[in-house]
Formats: structure tokens, sequence, C-alpha cells
């Protein structure tokens, strides 16, 4: 039996498809499933409640959780964002963006929702969902990342790809970095350090986060749709090649690389000295993040999406249509770096 198969420590199985990458907050464990909604229990399993939203689908990201609230985003044509109470499930508000919205997990800082959609960006207020302000023509299919009151946003355009930095009060730009127009805008920005990473086309981007120049670029033999994650100095993303990268921060340089036997689209997760991510293999790795070597693997049967990660387990979902919350190993307090 492989190692990593005797550290589940449960599994919960709505069906009906792919279960969404999982938010964890307060205790619960959040994914979307068809056109479902699912909270349970992070220790044990059991489900608290379930919202339905009919025909909306919303198994592509996971919901955001913040302050005892899930906000959820949907692809139905108007576009609805839905907040709900994170413990039981209570309808707080809905609002239209008058696009689909499920491909761009929200984000909420300072009680505003940031959530994008085919036509652009929008700030939702957290308490009552009333519209503050909307940032348009750009398509908007990967989460915003918020830091020192700016919006860096990963979007689509008429020509082309690019990086957009937006004011968080007002929704006016203050620069944009273009990607060119082989692109792909699935991956979402990451802020660390007075710089901005993200992946579009085959290559990982970095610029500076307060002027939007360019610091480096990595090219990768295939697309990169993850979203890059950074921990102590490294950059950690996957690609179609294949890979996942640790690259260093500040100038690009390779540290390692970890090979699966399939493509890696979905985002890593970091904690505990381990790097976690997700193959098209149907496994899940475990990796040392200062080394490369892998610790464990976990076989799925079918894809799986961006784990996350928290107090010593790691939640993922799966397209077969599977929760599964796996205990962690605690590496010795040397091998502890990340």
């Amino acid at each position: 039996m492989n190692a990593a198969a005797g550290m589940r420590r449960w599994h919960f199985s709505p069906g009906r498809g792919a279960v969404s990458a999982p938010a964890v907050a307060d205790g619960g464990v959040y994914v979307g499933n068809a056109s479902e909604v699912y909270a349970v229990d992070a220790v044990t399993g059991q489900p608290w409640w379930r919202f339905s939203t009919a025909l909306a689908r919303i198994d592509t990201t996971p919901p955001a959780v913040v302050d005892g609230t899930v906000f959820i985003g949907t692809d139905d044509e108007a576009g609805h964002v839905y907040a709900r109470d994170a413990r039981t499930g209570r309808h707080i508000w809905k609002a239209s963006t008058g696009a689909p919205v499920s491909s761009s997990s929200p984000a909420v800082v300072d009680g505003v929702v940031y959530v994008g959609n085919q036509k652009g960006l929008y700030a939702l207020d957290a308490a009552s969902g009333e519209r503050r302000w909307e940032f348009r023509p750009c398509a908007v299919f990967a989460r915003p990342a918020v830091a020192d009151g700016v919006l860096y946003v990963h979007a689509g355009g008429r020509d082309g790809g690019g990086l957009y930095a937006v004011d968080a009060r007002t929704g006016e730009q203050r620069w944009r970095f273009s990607t060119g127009r082989e692109w792909n805008e699935e991956s979402a920005p990451a802020v660390a350090g007075g710089m901005v990473h993200v992946g579009s086309g085959s290559s990982l981007y970095t610029v500076d986060a307060r002027t939007g120049r360019q610091r480096w670029t990595f090219l990768t033999g295939h697309y990169v749709t993850a979203s890059p994650v950074t921990a102590n100095g490294t950059v950690y993303c996957g690609s179609w090649d294949r890979n996942l990268y640790a690259l260093d921060a500040a100038t690009g340089g390779m540290r390692w690389t970890f090979a699966t036997a399939g493509a890696i689209a979905s985002s890593a997760a970091v904690g505990g000295g381990l790097v976690y991510v997700g193959s098209r293999d149907f496994s899940l790795y475990a990796v040392d993040a200062a080394t490369g070597e892998k610790r464990w693997e976990f076989p799925t049967s079918d894809g799986v999406n961006a784990p996350a990660v928290v107090d010593g387990m790691a939640y993922i979902g799966t397209r077969d249509g599977h929760l599964h919350a796996l205990r962690t190993p605690v590496p010795p307090p040397h091998e502890a770096t990340a």
C-alpha cells in the first residue's frame, strides 16, 4: 500500500462530477461540485450544509470564506455572486455581475469582494452585495491578488493578455504589463516581496509591484495555467510540461525541478517544509520544499485540483467527485523551511 494511503483521515463524495479546489476556514471545508456548494467538518468530513444553484456550475474554483461568510461565484448568464453564512448556509445576499464568474474565485479584503467575469472586474460590498465599481473592458478568469491597497489582475483583452494593477478603492488602473498575444488567463497572480508573479503562455513572469516593470521571465516547455505560490524567497509553479519548478524569487534562477507523469495545471500549496501539488497523472505529491525530493504520493482515480494545507492536513478535490482529507507528516525541525 502506498505510504500516503494510510494517512487519509476521511473522504467525502458528493458525486456528480468534479470537486473544486477546497477553501478551509474556521473548522470547515468548502467545495463546489456541479451546481452545488458543500460545507463539511474539517475534522470528521461530516456535512454541515448544501446549497444548490440549480443550473449554475461552480465546480472549477473554490469559494472564498472570510469573517464567517462564504462568497460563491457562478457561471449562469447573470453572473451571480452569493453570500451565505459559513456555519449554517443561511442566505445573506445575491448580486449579479452580468456575465459568468465561476472561473474567478472571489477575493475578499477589507469588506469588499473582488470578482472577475468575461467582461471585467467588479468590486462588491461584502455586507450588502452592492456594486462599488467595475473595471472594463477585460476578461478576468483568475482570482485577483490584493496587497497594500492595489489589486493585481491577470486578464485578457483585444490586444492580448496582461497583468493589471488597479486601485482597490477606486477601480482606477495604475499600470499594465503585457504578456503578449499567446496567452492563457487561468493563472492567478501571487504578490510577495514587492514583486508580482504570474503564468501566461508557456512562461512565468515576475514584475515590480509598484511600477509594473519586468524583473525576469522563466520559460517552461508548455502552458503555465497554475498559479504560482511563494515561500521564503522561492516561487513554486507547475507547468503542462509535467514539471514543478522551484525558482529564486529575486532572479528567476532555477533551484530544482520535480517531474511527474502528467501535466500540472493547478496550483501548489506550501506548508511544513513541503510543497503539495496535484498532477494529471492522477496523484497528489508531497515534495521537499528545499530539495525537490519526493516525500510521498497519494494516488487518485482522476485529476487533482489545487490542494489546501491547514493545521497538519491536506485537503484535495478530484475530478472524479471526491474530497479527501490527508494527514501530513511533520518533517524534523531542521527541514521545516517553508
